[in-house]
């Protein structure tokens, strides 16, 4: 049966989708429903259950546990337990990091720290690895085994400051993610997005904010980005564990109460029939 303009509920509209998985599925979804869909895959998502690496350096923090864990994101600590308890990994992985030194990045490291049984010994004046790098300089590295977690694009300025202060560095990424395919569609849809012409985004990984934000702060547009996704854009998250970086920019996503993608596309099409 083709569609008739009482179910065209969404003509006039323009949706972006994020997601590398399944991004199909969402965007057909919309355009049953008359949107104009954009598709900008912002990462491609290194699977942490086929991420070697990560497996190599867990196994190297074990044999090796450090004095200091420097928590970059809340997401990212869990999810790196999450993997080590896949790989049954967990408990060992605990023992390493039981003795060490907990500084976080921001309150949602602070809290997921806490969450995990640990506790935190500082928190950094501002929520940026620099600025996590400036509280453990203060307190010294010289001569420790420094773990830092980072998570996408790792940022390498500050592992180096660690080495230079005389850190035995180790890091790890637990959500690690690689430069999409077509990287022009990514810097066109933070164009539109600032210009107005998007009327919701939808993100089903936490990376996939991250990325966006990233590839705006590489063209220095990101205070206009974030501002047009408070004010022009309706942001949907697939749950709360995607939308901590978005929270942490002031930015409030409309999120299922079930963190699932067919959950997320029933409630932006209802919010934006609304």
């Amino acid at each position: 049966m083709s569609a008739d303009t009482h179910t065209l509920t969404l003509a006039g509209t323009t949706i972006a989708v994020t997601a590398s998985r399944r991004a199909t599925e969402q965007g057909e979804a919309f355009e049953r429903k008359g949107a104009r869909v954009v598709y900008a895959p912002t990462v491609r998502i290194v699977p942490t259950d086929a991420d070697e690496l990560l497996q190599a350096d867990t196994r190297g923090i074990i044999e090796n546990p450090p004095h200091m864990v420097l928590v970059t994101t809340g997401y990212g600590l869990k999810g790196w337990l999450s993997f080590a308890a896949d790989a049954g990994q967990e408990d060992a992985l605990r023992d390493a990091l039981a003795g060490a030194d907990f500084y976080v990045r921001g309150a949602k490291g602070r809290g997921a720290v806490r969450a995990l049984g640990f506790e935190d010994s500082g928190i950094a004046a501002e929520e940026v690895t620099r600025a996590l790098v400036d509280l453990a300089l203060e307190v010294g590295v010289e001569g420790k085994r420094v773990v830092l977690q980072q998570h996408g694009k790792p940022d390498h300025e500050q592992e180096q400051r660690l080495k230079d202060a005389g850190a035995q560095l180790a890091t790890v990424v637990p959500h690690r993610w690689e430069e999409p395919k077509d990287i022009n569609a990514v810097h066109e849809l933070i164009d539109s997005i600032i210009a107005g012409e998007i009327t919701a985004i939808t993100f089903t990984a936490a990376p996939a904010v991250e990325a966006l934000f990233g590839y705006a702060t590489e063209q220095e547009k990101l205070p206009e980005l974030i501002t047009a996704l408070r004010e022009k854009t309706v942001v949907a998250s697939v749950g709360p564990v995607t939308s901590v970086p978005l929270e942490e920019q002031g930015i409030i996503p409309v999120q299922p109460e079930r963190s699932r993608m067919g959950a997320m596309i029933k409630t932006l099409v209802e919010n934006l029939e609304r």
